[in-house]
């Protein structure tokens, strides 16, 4: 008599079993991180909500990879004449919104730094708190694209090529969503009194025209020795000398187990367009804003 086979496939309710579980596995992944989310909302807005505003304080805003380190480090050496290089710029200019969603920072630590405060923070206006004054720098969003791509490879394990980002971009679906709707949110407020918008290529090609409007706009005196000091220490190959104190991501990549690559990469313009096609390139420049479109569950993108 033959030994009966026994048969290696899963019988339906096996089966049935498995994909249930799958199911429930994929809702719980989704629970947590909406609860994980939920968590980092409520902690900004509580943070946001118990900061005392000064009148001197600055929020520094920007798309990332737009010239947000560049204009903090500017304003800390426009706010200190003579002082050693801090441990890191953060500990001077602290990210607003990550460090009061991940807990690092609170309301009552943003109270112990002494004025002006300078926060760094990638947020629309609207999500900033009244009653100070606001720098954002924009910059071509071709380069901002081609920065961001490199970053992305070298911080978050992104594998794609540079045509697979470029539809990420032109769809919104990166951490910060639309540039173009960032962008255009604070173009409207332009005009408002308390707000300045710095254009990252003039940072580069008229650094001293540029510090002195940011002098003239913040209301402070600061004499031609101090500004060209200014012009001096926030020139790229001076930054390049003392990266460690601007790799905001080092703390979180070292976290990560991952090795952190040059975040200041070339301090140069222009390279986009020669890193993407005509086509790609018409795709930017013909894209408009679809209109802000900004609630609370759109927070988690800004807050991680």
């Amino acid at each position: 008599m033959r030994p009966t086979k026994t048969s290696k496939t899963k019988d339906p309710v096996q089966r049935a079993a498995g994909r249930a579980l799958g199911v429930a596995s994929g809702a719980l992944d989704v629970a947590v991180r909406n609860l994980d989310n939920a968590r980092r909302i409520a902690k900004f807005l509580r943070g946001t909500m118990e900061l005392e505003v000064r009148q001197s304080d600055i929020f520094i805003s920007s798309y990332p990879r737009s010239g947000t380190t560049l204009t903090q480090w500017i304003v800390y050496l426009l706010a200190h004449e003579a002082q050693p290089d801090p441990m890191h710029l953060t500990k001077v200019s602290p990210w607003f919104e990550r460090s009061l969603a991940i807990g690092e920072l609170s309301a009552s630590d943003f109270d112990r730094f002494p004025s002006p405060r300078v926060f760094k923070s990638h947020l629309p206006r609207q999500w900033l708190p009244d009653g100070a004054r606001y720098i954002y720098v924009e910059r071509d969003g071709l380069d901002v694209l081609l920065s961001y791509f490199h970053f992305y490879r070298d911080y978050l394990g992104f594998e794609g090529s540079l045509d697979d980002f470029h539809q990420r971009f032109v769809d919104g679906r990166l951490q910060y969503g639309y540039w173009f709707d960032h962008v255009a949110g604070w173009r409207e407020r332009a005009s408002d009194p308390d707000v300045l918008i710095v254009r990252y290529e003039d940072l580069l090609s008229d650094r001293k025209g540029s510090i002195e409007r940011i002098v003239e706009f913040l209301g402070w005196e600061r004499d031609e020795r101090w500004v060209d000091r200014v012009v001096s220490e926030s020139s790229f190959d001076a930054m390049k000398q003392r990266e460690s104190v601007f790799d905001h991501a080092t703390a979180v990549l070292l976290e990560r187990g991952v090795s952190p690559q040059s975040f200041l990469r070339t301090g140069q313009s222009g390279l986009g367009a020669d890193a993407l096609s005509d086509a790609q390139v018409r795709a930017i420049r013909e894209r408009r804003s679809t209109g802000p479109r900004l609630a609370i569950r759109g927070l988690p993108a800004f807050l991680q």
